[in-house]
């Protein structure tokens, strides 16, 4: 009976020792939910994600020099999760809690409304990182905006970009 405990006790170590504990990359940033309404303020362009051109999947892409005067209606996608914690084109650490957005070819940082047009919703967001780079899709929001513009469960939606200008006083 000695040894059958003794078995036991080892074998309960041995097990508890392959417990494997999933780090979770959102902990950081879990309750710094700062959806707030973002103020366009006037930003330098970042050194950083705003080559002349870049490649993607065999697909060349080119940075514009301004964001002023761009409109465009297409499909939005958002991104969260999986990128949580991790490095945006900007080098900023992206949030899914920002209201923020990934555009191909926008100079970035840089602000858009984005307006859905399936509920006419609409949010300011700024623009600092790129993507999406699936095909049909003009612009990915974090999943703070997705949320705001209320098309998470669907994945994307409609919607109308207009670049805002700001202007300096």
């Amino acid at each position: 009976m000695k040894y059958l405990y003794l078995i036991f006790i080892i074998l309960s170590m041995l097990l508890s020792s392959c417990t494997v504990i999933k780090k979770d990359n959102t902990s950081k940033y879990k309750k710094n939910y700062s959806s707030k309404k973002v103020i366009p303020k006037i930003e330098k362009y970042s050194k950083y994600g705003n080559p002349k051109s870049y490649k993607v999947f065999g697909v060349k892409y080119t940075t514009w020099k301004t964001h002023v005067g761009y409109s465009e209606e297409g499909i939005a996608s958002w991104y969260g999760k999986k990128f949580h914690g991790r490095l945006t084109s900007t080098r900023e650490v992206y949030n899914m809690y920002n209201l923020t957005a990934a555009h191909k070819s926008l100079p970035i940082p840089c602000y858009v409304k984005v307006t859905n047009l399936k509920n006419n919703k609409s949010l300011v967001v700024r623009v600092n990182d790129r993507g999406p780079f699936k095909k049909g899709r003009i612009i990915d929001l974090s999943y703070a905006a997705a949320k705001k513009l209320d098309f998470i469960s669907q994945g994307t939606t409609r919607v109308f970009i207009e670049a805002i200008e700001v202007i300096k006083k």
